[in-house]
């Protein structure tokens, strides 16, 4: 359940609740975790340009345990996109610094969450249940470089009751707050997180707007199955003209396959290879309207994560 998770049709999200879930009246110290990923996008035709990117990613998560029921989490996230072109493309006009349509694209994102356990004795369809209250707090900003990082500024947060039975089902369901990047208004979106140990070798589990199956080949290995839509939004540099100050949103559909390698207590490989079966680029200005939008044909992609545990 805890997988990142993504709003229909909105940005993409990235909870961690069952995680956090998990660790309340288990943990016994301060837990801490870091992530470092990198993953390719091979050349993706867009008809008026060709374009391939990387995207270096940085994510730490430190877990505190405050009672018997209860637990904190800090996360943050940083990860930019470089793109490398090849043709033109009046798609958001050139970037003020280069003859590109955009710059490389940047994001921060820091959440505090909160999980806290009922008591026992609260059931409703068995007593190796538990249900917990799960909320979340964050500040967010994406941005081309260049761009005043003041504007690409949101925040938010999700409230949701989570649902554990035995060590086999997990759900956490609410809803999710926000403001809006270059609007006025805040967005109201459903939470909806599922992960599901069938047995003691698979597992099926949300991953955003999408699923994820796992078997589980021994202790230490794992294979995968993953399809999930990815939506993310950035500011723009002022382009002047038309465009302004706008925002370049990104919709991707990426499908794959990986493995997961525990080599050794505290460390963990993740690899993926797979398509961005589909792949769209849509340019809004500062009054929020669109003035360029290109798909792009399906293109390869790899995956490569490194998990450390302290």
């Amino acid at each position: 359940m805890a997988a990142p998770h993504a709003v229909f049709g909105q940005e993409t999200r990235e909870h961690d609740f069952t995680d956090l879930d998990r660790d309340v009246g288990v943990l016994k110290h301060v837990k801490l975790r870091l992530k470092l990923a990198n993953r390719f996008i091979g050349q993706a035709d867009f008809g008026s340009f060709e374009a391939r990117s990387y995207q270096p990613e940085g994510r730490l998560k430190l877990t505190v345990p405050v009672a018997k029921n209860a637990g904190l989490r800090l996360l943050g996230t940083g990860r930019v996109i470089i793109y490398d072109f090849d043709g033109a493309s009046d798609l958001a006009g050139d970037s003020p610094g280069s003859e590109d349509p955009f710059d490389s694209l940047n994001s921060w994102t820091l959440r505090l969450q909160g999980a806290y356990f009922l008591d026992e004795d609260v059931t409703l369809f068995s007593d190796k249940e538990r249900w917990s209250i799960l909320v979340d707090a964050f500040g967010k900003a994406r941005w081309e470089s260049g761009s005043d990082l003041s504007d690409a500024l949101t925040w938010g947060g999700t409230l949701a009751l989570g649902y554990k039975l035995a060590e086999r089902l997990e759900v956490a369901a609410g809803l999710s707050i926000r403001t809006k990047l270059m609007k006025d208004g805040i967005g109201v979106s459903p939470l909806i997180e599922v992960d599901w140990r069938i047995n003691d070798d698979w597992r099926l589990r949300s991953y955003g707007v999408g699923l994820e199956v796992e078997r589980r080949l021994t202790e230490r290995f794992r294979l995968f199955a993953r399809v999930r839509l990815e939506g993310r939004s950035y500011r723009l540099e002022d382009r002047g003209g038309t465009i302004g100050k706008g925002k370049i949103h990104i919709r991707q559909l990426p499908t794959g396959l990986g493995f997961r390698w525990d080599l050794a207590r505290r460390f963990r490989l993740t690899a993926a290879l797979g398509a961005i079966a589909y792949q769209r680029l849509r340019v809004k200005n500062e009054d929020d309207d669109t003035i360029g939008s290109e798909t792009a044909d399906p293109s390869p992609y790899v995956m490569v994560r490194f998990d450390l545990r302290p």
